[in-house]
């Protein structure tokens, strides 16, 4: 499915361009977007830092990123929990694929939708990016990068997939919501990259050096791991401390560690306590792995 749609994130515009109230397509967008499914959605100007230098697959691969557009919206979709804590097993790959669809349909739609109103809009999807969807998503208040250089989005941590509409339309960016404590919970957590079968994450301190800001993930291991197992992995994702359901007590979670750093320490502590170090990888859910006798009956 994603497959038949990655060519589908343009078109033609209308020529008869309608003037709409910014602020209320804005908040039409968030309320629609939230009707299909997305945990939360943001807006900011689209930077030259969030562009890639050149495209990297199909027959754009190498051809150099330009773009008139001059704002973007992000969109971020939850991983189901239970699928994810498989990882890196094979029922990982399914739900990220899963949400790459269910965040890749949400930004054709907008998308299609800004172009019938007479304003340029791209869809950036799985198989077909121009942006880096993460660093987006951050300017667009949505969340920090982790140490595992993925989105810390505010309800789910990692545990989310991405998509992003590029546009001419000029609506207000949201203010950007910095959280320092996240990225301090992250420097003193090092879970992820405990857990990294692949030891492509640092557990290095976060670099203030701006042409290495953050945490610099080994991209090369990272694949070449994945290429070997034949999923996502994303055993990052699934042990972090913030990938846990989003049920009040969590919230509560997050919000301490927002708060204070003290609380931070005692969160990680007690994370530890209740799900350990290294977090035991769930079994595949039975459905998914039928017996010999079921799959006989299956097909007679």
């Amino acid at each position: 499915m994603i497959d038949a749609l990655k060519f589908e994130n343009d078109g033609p515009v209308s020529p008869n361009r309608k003037e709409v109230d910014p602020h209320f397509l804005q908040e039409y967008i968030r309320k629609w977007t939230a009707k299909m499914n997305a945990i939360d959605t943001g807006f900011c100007l689209l930077k030259p830092e969030h562009l890639y230098t050149v495209r990297g697959r199909h027959h754009y691969y190498g051809n150099p990123v330009k773009t008139s557009h001059t704002h973007a919206i992000a969109f971020v979709v939850e991983m189901d929990r239970e699928f994810t804590a498989t990882a890196p097993q094979a029922p990982v790959i399914m739900e990220s694929f899963n949400q790459y669809l269910e965040a890749g349909l949400i930004a054709l739609q907008i998308a299609a939708f800004l172009r019938s109103l007479g304003w340029e809009a791209k869809a950036h999807i799985d198989s077909n990016y121009e942006v880096i969807c993460p660093l987006v998503a951050r300017d667009a208040g949505l969340g920090e990068l982790g140490r595992m250089g993925l989105l810390m989005s505010k309800k789910v941590g990692p545990r989310c997939r991405i998509s992003v509409v590029t546009t001419t339309f000029p609506f207000t960016p949201d203010p950007l919501k910095p959280e320092p404590n996240t990225l301090f919970f992250c420097e003193i957590c090092k879970k992820c990259a405990t857990n990294c079968p692949a030891h492509a994450i640092p557990e290095a301190p976060y670099s203030l050096d701006p042409a290495t800001a953050g945490w610099q993930v080994d991209g090369e291991k990272c694949f070449t791991y994945w290429c070997k197992v034949g999923t996502d992995c994303t055993r990052c994702m699934a042990v972090c401390p913030f990938s846990h359901s989003d049920t009040f007590l969590h919230r509560m979670v997050r919000k301490g560690i927002s708060k204070s750093k003290l609380f931070a320490r005692l969160a990680l502590q007690l994370d530890d306590i209740f799900y350990g170090r290294r977090p035991p990888v769930r079994p595949i859910p039975g459905w998914m792995e039928p017996t010999k006798d079921e799959i006989r009956n299956i097909i007679q």
